[in-house]
């Protein structure tokens, strides 16, 4: 027996709708309040995680340890896309885009 989806009250749909943009509007200025090396450190841990979490999709979530050190050696594996955790910077030949 299937049971057809109630529709919200509109005073839930706007409570809601006011919780989102409150919620968009104190992430902006969480993000604003940031150092430039803390913006980048949420970065890079963000996209790292994001990786990592689309490469294995299919298995359960790790401890806290295991996501740890799987992030640190991926970052290690791959310094110049997370510069702010590794300590990466350009040489010389790769800091000169327009050289062959």
């Amino acid at each position: 027996m299937s049971q057809q989806p109630t529709a919200l009250p509109d005073f839930l749909v706007g409570y809601l709708a006011q919780r989102d943009e409150q919620r968009i509007t104190e992430t902006l200025n969480m993000l604003a309040d940031l150092s430039e090396r803390e913006l980048r450190l949420v970065k890079e841990a963000a996209v790292m995680g994001w990786v990592q979490g689309m490469r294995h999709a299919d298995q359960t979530i790790p401890k806290d340890r295991q996501i740890l050190f799987t992030v640190a050696d991926a970052c290690r594996a791959f310094p110049d896309l997370y510069p702010t955790i590794t300590g990466w910077t350009p040489t010389v030949d790769e800091d000169d885009g327009d050289e062959p």
